[in-house]
């Protein structure tokens, strides 16, 4: 299969009337002076959403709504360090900038450690100041987020890679601990790619994946996390499992579709998929979670190279009754 090392190119910011801002401010005259400036700048009135309140800011940030936060330091009983404490737990990612009244070094310390963008004091600011510190932060946001897509996730197929799974799988267990539910792991493995590859070239391999890819994409559950995790290799993570024969149906289910033949840009090929699948129940007395997550990638592994091993020289209408171990 190819893949390049190359980190993809960072998206451009998005132009100035095209901009998103959260405000986060409630002091009414400097609301209306930092509205004024970012008009002034490019910025549409409709894309500028004011708030006071921790709350309604989480709201607008996790809606998607938003590409930059302007974040005022003293907001009564809050701060805005308080806004981007409760925006790291929710894992939102936009950048913050600090305004603030104060030419304060703590203020500036505790912002910089929260991972801002900037920090800008209100007696200070310009037109020209403001513009220029979110550009300037939208596009290193750009390169962060390129940098670490490049880390987390697949080139190829855009799935979260081995390492991301993994962490995913670890997170999962922890996840189940209160609520003493089932896990279950999935592992498909293509069978027959060196032939594909040596036979067809790479590119028509490439496909293949993709395809597949494509395939877990479109069948995945609200609860369920899909990962690449190397070579012809996928694993998918079914939370909230009621019943053991529940995730073995809905295996199946999965094997059914992800297996039918793909269309390359060679034509049509075989699609032969050998599959393991793993459960158990967590509860807050259990194993520790590294343990647990070690013994379920262990046994869908087991399972899914036994399967190898008897589907090997089947034909592909064979496989489809032997998939699952």
């Amino acid at each position: 299969m190819t893949a390049t090392q190359a980190a993809p190119p960072a998206p451009a910011p998005p132009a100035p009337e095209a901009l998103r801002v959260l405000l986060f401010e409630d002091n009414a005259l400097d609301a209306a002076l930092i509205k004024k400036f970012l008009q002034t700048a490019g910025v549409r009135q409709a894309n500028i959403h004011l708030t006071d309140t921790i709350p309604t800011a989480l709201q607008l940030l996790t809606r998607d709504s938003v590409d930059v936060c302007l974040v005022d330091y003293y907001l009564r009983p809050h701060t805005g360090l308080d806004l981007m404490d409760e925006a790291r737990r929710f894992d939102i990612d936009v950048p913050f900038i600090m305004l603030t009244s104060m030419d304060d070094r703590s203020i500036d310390e505790g912002a910089l450690a929260r991972g801002a963008y900037g920090f800008l004091v209100k007696g200070d600011l310009t037109v020209e100041g403001l513009d220029r510190t979110i550009r300037y932060a939208l596009k290193r946001h750009g390169r962060e987020q390129a940098l670490v897509k490049a880390a987390t996730f697949d080139e190829l197929t855009g799935l979260p890679n081995r390492a991301t799974f993994m962490e995913r799988l670890v997170q999962s267990v922890d996840d189940h601990r209160p609520k003493g539910g089932m896990l279950s792991l999935l592992l498909l493995n293509m069978h027959a790619t060196r032939f594909l590859n040596e036979a067809y070239g790479p590119a028509i391999g490439d496909d293949v994946l993709r395809t597949i890819a494509e395939r877990l994409k479109g069948q995945r559950r609200q609860t369920d996390y899909i990962g690449r995790l190397g070579g012809d290799t996928f694993g998918v993570i079914m939370s909230d499992v009621v019943l053991q024969h529940h995730a073995m149906t809905y295996a199946r289910k999965v094997l059914g579709l992800v297996g039918q033949p793909a269309e390359t840009r060679d034509g049509v090929h075989d699609v032969l998929l050998a599959s393991g699948l793993a459960s158990q129940t967590v509860r807050s007395d259990s194993a520790a979670t590294a343990d647990i997550a070690s013994s379920l990638f262990k046994r869908a592994s087991d399972a899914m190279a036994e399967a190898k091993k008897v589907t090997r020289n089947k034909s592909a209408s064979e496989l489809i009754a032997a998939k699952l171990h």
